[in-house]
């Protein structure tokens, strides 16, 4: 069962005490969730058949994976000085593992969660026999199309750029509200601040009165959602122009920071006092839609731009005859009782009160 909970509540009665304020996680880990991490930071042979998807993602037992084929064949001493050279890596399902699925090739598909981007490979070199080594493999162009990550397949001049600029680490927050789980770890590294940070950062966010400076949204009720930003990335540099208060997603959304973390229930929180406060109400452009939605449905956001006539409602309700919140899609379009949404599950709900739709992973397909 499924429990959601948000701590409003909680940090109202922090602000009535007086008492000093703390960021905090909450997780329960048991072993069994241990196993499965650590079983897929070494890496799982898998079937083709076998593999899971989550929105078009590759994902494993509720957590976000990639797949890669260790054995590079002949090419293994090409790949090992020149990654560019060796079998791509893929994080979506993808037109590539559709041909190998019709074509039934018998390979070693390994999966993993692990996001160094230091894939062990081998091969049997027509010289030199069989040889092992690790190479920097590059993501599958194909599984960026197909997600139209970043605008990969409706913006082609930025091609370029997107691959060569692709990291894992970012690539796997860029979807972390769509995963209850989430790599224990990964490639960031938080820089040093000033030893007054805490006081400072604290004090900066009351000036601002607990309000992003970017979407206005007003985390007075979940002031640890409210983060102190670096105007020009010196974390040293603690000047008040130099600073800008910022909720978690309007940070993570800033140059340089995309490998910054947001958890499902932390977005949700979000979006719910955005919609409460009317900051999702009559917005008049795509640029305050790709602002204001979760980076998970940016690529989908980016494809529908070409052909919708209007602009959709970002995380409406959706209500039944009795007037009871049934489901509460991010993107929508009440006019036409149309929306996407996540899964099949979803699309029943929709019918249920009469608004048709598309899942996520139909509409990239498209």
């Amino acid at each position: 069962m499924k429990i959601r909970t948000d701590f409003v509540s909680l940090w109202q009665s922090v602000k009535q005490m007086g008492a000093k304020e703390r960021d905090f996680t909450f997780d329960i880990v048991n072993s069994q969730d241990l196993e499965i991490d650590d079983q897929l930071e070494r890496g799982i042979e898998i079937k083709l058949d076998d593999l899971e998807t989550t929105g078009g993602l590759l994902s494993y037992k509720g957590r976000q994976i990639l797949l890669y084929i260790p054995d590079q064949g002949r090419s293994i001493s090409d790949v090992l000085a020149d990654p560019e050279k060796g079998r791509k890596f893929h994080v979506a399902d993808c037109r590539t593992l559709n041909d190998m699925r019709g074509k039934g090739r018998f390979e070693r598909y390994v999966i993993t969660n692990e996001l160094s981007g230091i894939f062990k490979v081998s091969g049997q070199d027509p010289y030199s026999g069989y040889v092992e080594g690790e190479s920097q493999l590059r993501v599958c162009k194909n599984c960026l199309s197909y997600l139209n990550y970043q605008g990969y397949q409706t913006e082609p001049g930025s091609r370029v750029g997107i691959y060569k600029g692709f990291t894992l680490d970012s690539f796997f927050k860029t979807y972390s509200t769509k995963f209850r789980y989430l790599p224990k770890r990964n490639t960031n590294r938080k820089g040093a601040y000033s030893d007054d940070w805490a006081e400072v950062s604290k004090n900066f966010r009351a000036s601002k009165n607990w309000t992003c400076e970017e979407c206005r949204v007003d985390l007075s009720d979940a002031r640890n959602l409210l983060h102190t930003h670096h105007d020009d990335g010196n974390k040293h540099n603690n000047v008040p122009s130099n600073l800008v208060a910022l909720c978690i997603d309007c940070h993570r959304k800033q140059a340089m920071h995309d490998s910054m973390e947001v958890s499902r229930g932390d977005m949700e929180t979000i979006l719910k006092l955005r919609g409460n406060q009317g900051l999702l109400d009559d917005l008049s452009d795509w640029g305050e839609v790709l602002a204001l939605i979760d980076t998970a449905y940016d690529g989908v956001t980016r494809k529908i731009m070409r052909t919708a006539r209007a602009l959709p409602e970002v995380d409406g309700d959706i209500q039944n005859a009795k007037g009871e919140i049934v489901i509460t899609p991010h993107l929508s379009w009440p006019g036409k009782k149309y929306a996407i949404v996540d899964d099949e599950k979803e699309l029943q709900i929709l019918a249920s009160v009469g608004w048709r739709g598309e899942t996520v992973e139909n509409v990239l397909k498209q």
